[in-house]
């Protein structure tokens, strides 16, 4: 008897990333290689109506499952985890079977399981079970004599949700070959739809599903290759798997996640490391941002940099700019009395000269570059 699970409801903090996997499922089609997208139910969060790729959070139970082809240290060592790392792998696969409909398994001779068969059909039929936790995935696979295929699995990606998001996840993305003979269904529950797609097309401007930037950035990766083939050939490559955190930050369009390579995300990170995404990513000439208690930042509309240190007594460094409203900007922004204008480069004197006129601060004119170089070049946006 396939039994149900016990459950121990306890407060959890949902801000605290929460392990999760994802398989993106690829097929050949007429054109080339497709993936699989399913669109989420209304959940009250920030995934809502979005088009993403079958997941969902790694349960406790995930770790007794039985599998084929990879160890537990296998996976810990692909993963880079000290323990549990099968666990992502057990998830992805039991979610594409819950949301998806697609088996990745295998029988007691190591062949690979059709839904067909009487213990794919039978695990098929206990898909509303597995979902809402009355049926156990554990249990099934050692009635049924099955065990989960990880070894079909190939990890390519680690996204941990932006802090400041009511629900943050540490989710472990994998690409997989949909099963030989398997047809796709979503669950009409947590999914809606479904769709077999490219992923040029999927991210063509005329697609107008939405689309999360961690689904958006595995159908990049999905790019590069023409077919199935090629996709599992790189997939089973030794490579590095960096881990991305995205922060949360304002433009002119709203607000939205900054990636790691953008030049704004080191500043973010440092203005407001809450995450509550008040900080802006896009530049925005003669707008003072506080980098800390004693460091503000002017940007001109050449793109440059002035900087103010200090609080009483303040100094200006680098002045960007001789225009009135940039210096206008820069004097509004001073907590304190101006002291000092440092400046080390031509183009630099006009804008100190205004400003000693302006204030009657001293002016000092810097022989070497030294520490404005490294200041002015940390900057993003900036022309040092």
């Amino acid at each position: 008897m396939i039994t149900g699970k016990h459950y121990l409801f306890i407060t959890m903090d949902k801000t605290i990333p929460r392990n999760a996997a994802t398989v993106a499922v690829t097929r050949d089609g007429p054109s080339g290689l497709e993936t699989l997208l399913l669109q989420r139910a209304d959940r009250g969060d920030h995934n809502s109506g979005a088009w993403v790729f079958p997941g969902g959070l790694v349960d406790a139970a995930d770790a007794d499952v039985p599998v084929s082809g990879l160890s537990d240290e296998q996976a810990n060592a692909t993963l880079a985890v000290e323990q549990g790392g099968l666990a992502f792998y057990v998830a992805a696969i039991r979610e594409c079977l819950e949301e998806a409909g697609l088996l990745f398994a295998t029988d007691g001779i190591g062949q690979g399981v059709h839904l067909r068969s009487d213990a794919g059909a039978r695990l098929l039929d206990l898909r509303p079970a597995l979902q809402s936790g009355t049926a156990s995935m554990a249990e099934a696979c050692r009635e049924l004599q099955l065990r989960l295929a990880a070894d079909q699995l190939f990890y390519v990606a680690h996204w941990l949700t932006p802090v400041g998001r009511t629900k943050r996840f540490d989710t472990r993305f994998f690409v997989a070959i949909v099963p030989q003979g398997q047809e796709s269904a979503h669950d009409q529950v947590e999914t809606l739809d479904h769709i077999w797609i490219r992923p040029s097309a999927a991210l063509a401007p005329e697609n107008t599903r939405r689309l999360m930037t961690p689904t958006r950035a595995v159908l990049e990766l999905l790019t590069r290759f023409a077919d199935t083939a090629a996709l599992v050939e790189w997939g089973g490559s030794s490579r590095e798997v960096m881990r991305v955190l995205p922060r949360l930050a304002t433009g002119e369009s709203g607000q939205r996640p900054v990636l790691p390579h953008e030049a704004p995300w080191e500043e973010i990170g440092l203005i407001d490391p809450e995450g509550k995404g008040t900080a802006w990513c896009e530049p925005r000439a003669n707008v003072p941002v506080r980098l800390s208690s004693t460091l503000w930042r002017v940007m001109a509309t050449n793109g440059a940099n002035t900087y103010i240190v200090g609080t009483e007594e303040c100094v200006v460094v680098a002045p960007a700019s001789a225009a009135r409203a940039h210096l206008d900007a820069v004097i509004a922004a001073l907590a304190g009395r101006l002291t000092t204008v440092i400046c080390d480069d031509e183009d630099q004197i006009a804008a100190a000269e205004q400003l000693q006129r302006l204030t009657g601060a001293a002016l000092v004119i810097a022989p070497r570059r030294g520490f404005l170089r490294l200041l002015t070049a940390s900057s993003p946006g900036n022309k040092p």
